[in-house]
């Protein structure tokens, strides 16, 4: 019984070590960080119909930001 479980202990380090040696690194900086956008601009939603968009694509109309190029946009119905 003792020889069953030394292998089978044996067989799991073994294991662990070579599960270990073919995954790749993690990245430095990576654990647990949000992602971000390069520039780190704010997402709004626009008040006519609800698209999230990048605040640099938005224009301010009656106080609300709303799409600026978006040709579809509308109240919603």
């Amino acid at each position: 019984m003792g020889r069953i479980l030394f292998w089978v202990i044996l067989g799991f380090v073994v294991w662990l070590l070579w599960r270990g040696a073919f995954r790749a690194p993690a990245p430095r900086g990576s654990a647990g960080a949000p992602a971000q956008s390069p520039t780190g601009e704010d997402m709004i939603a626009c008040a006519r119909c609800g698209v999230h968009l990048p605040r640099s694509e938005a224009r301010e109309e009656g106080g609300r930001l709303v799409c600026r190029d978006n040709p579809r946009c509308a109240a919603p119905r």
